[in-house]
């Protein structure tokens, strides 16, 4: 495929535990179908740029009807040392793509989706903006600083995902934080509320991850 410039990309998944719709308006995204995300595509009717991955996870059907509609296909071994999230992710990072979407990275593989949060984590430490969408959450990770929408009274929890967060201060939550250090292993920071539509998160060293319960995704 071509090297057309994109500042955002949606990669698709094979995980169950996706939204029923999409994410709103994806013109201009750069959208990667990771293997078996080639079966989300297809559902939520949108044509990918590019089907990346093993094959392991891509039924004969789905994978003929893309090659019918002419969709490039990045064939990698089953044997391999990457996920085809994170295959998807660094075909993104060689094209330097700043703004990175995924839908599809959570189901019943629990190993799978544990891994996609360090994928977030690897992206915060390289001030890539980086969301994860399932049914009815969002996951975001970051350093520094970080703004969110939200609906007032959706839940809302902050999880450190280095060893030690620090200089923690939020607003728009209900239990608010002002410079604070969070330490890894506590629950704490969980099931805060949101009471204004605009959440604003300041950390000044480590990273953190956000999540947005009962979160009903509207655009990216």
């Amino acid at each position: 495929m071509n090297r057309k410039p994109y500042r955002h990309s949606l990669i698709l998944g094979s995980g169950e535990d996706v939204p029923e719709k999409p994410l709103g308006n994806c013109k201009g995204s750069l959208i990667i179908a990771a293997d078996g995300g080639g079966a989300l595509a297809k559902r939520w009717g949108l044509v990918p740029h590019l089907i990346i991955g093993d094959g392991d996870s891509l039924s004969p059907q789905i994978e003929c009807y893309w090659q019918e509609k002419n969709v490039p296909f990045l064939r990698f071994p089953t044997k391999k040392d990457y996920t085809d999230i994170e295959l998807a992710i660094n075909y993104c990072l060689d094209r330097d793509i700043k703004d990175i979407t995924i839908v599809g990275g959570w189901g019943s593989r629990i190993d799978h989706g544990l891994g996609n949060i360090e994928l977030l984590y690897s992206l915060a430490l390289k001030g890539i903006d980086n969301r994860l969408f399932t049914r009815t959450h969002m996951l975001s990770a970051f350093e520094g600083d970080l703004e969110v929408d939200a609906r007032v009274g959706e839940p809302f929890s902050i999880i450190p995902l280095t060893t030690r967060v620090e200089g923690i201060t939020t607003r728009g939550l209900l239990y608010p934080l002002s410079d604070a250090c969070l330490e890894k292993g506590t629950t704490m920071p969980i099931s805060n509320e949101a009471v204004q539509r605009k959440i604003k998160i300041c950390s000044k060293k480590g990273v953190l991850l956000v999540i947005l319960s009962n979160k009903i995704p509207l655009d990216i």
